[in-house]
């Protein structure tokens, strides 16, 4: 099956070729998870994000028609996923977080503040508001061209150079504390 086009295993996976599918898993199932950490920051809710895309696909199998690329395709449900379980988490009055994991314990006082500088950046990702988040997280982080960002959020690819250059400017924000501390000597 390495050999297949993701398209192509697209089109046993219609048949329901599981062998298929489980090709197209192993493929894409760390860049799914690392777009559900990089938007949300949380471990467990990137575990339920990839598995929950991944039924999806699963079960939109049948409608898949590759008039584009397969990922965008993918991505295109792992997004809809997220936007729907933000709103749900937004509609409970008591929104808890779980705490970042922290980095292992080295030693290192290098390795402490790449950790911790690691952290704030995922926590000032996280509280980008959600299109910018969609657009830096696809952009930046998944590597995808503005057109391919463009086709998943379903926008003309303007809108996301411009959410792009407003999440460029939110992030430099809400880094700056951290900025100010890491170069003006402060140890923290």
């Amino acid at each position: 099956m390495d050999t297949y086009t993701d398209e192509e295993l697209m089109s046993l996976v219609q048949k329901q070729d599981t062998s298929a599918f489980e090709e197209l898993f192993r493929r894409y199932e760390q860049r799914v998870f690392a777009f559900y950490w990089r938007l949300s920051a949380d471990r467990q809710q990137a575990e339920d994000g990839t598995q929950e895309a991944f039924l999806r696909l699963w079960k939109a199998r049948v409608r898949y028609e590759p008039t584009g690329r397969f990922s965008t395709y993918l991505f295109q449900i792992a997004k809809n996923h997220f936007l729907h379980e933000q709103q749900k988490q937004d509609r409970r009055t008591d929104c808890q977080q779980a705490p970042a994991s922290e980095a292992p314990s080295s030693g290192s006082d290098r390795q402490l503040v790449a950790g911790e500088l690691q952290t704030a950046v995922q926590e000032a990702v996280a509280r980008l508001p959600e299109p910018q988040r969609l657009v830096y997280v696809l952009s930046e982080q998944e590597g995808m061209s503005y057109k391919q960002v463009a086709e998943v959020l379903d926008c003309p690819v303007g809108t996301v150079s411009s959410r792009k250059v407003q999440a460029v400017r939110r992030l430099r924000e809400l880094l700056r504390p951290l900025r100010n501390d890491l170069l003006g000597g402060g140890k923290g």
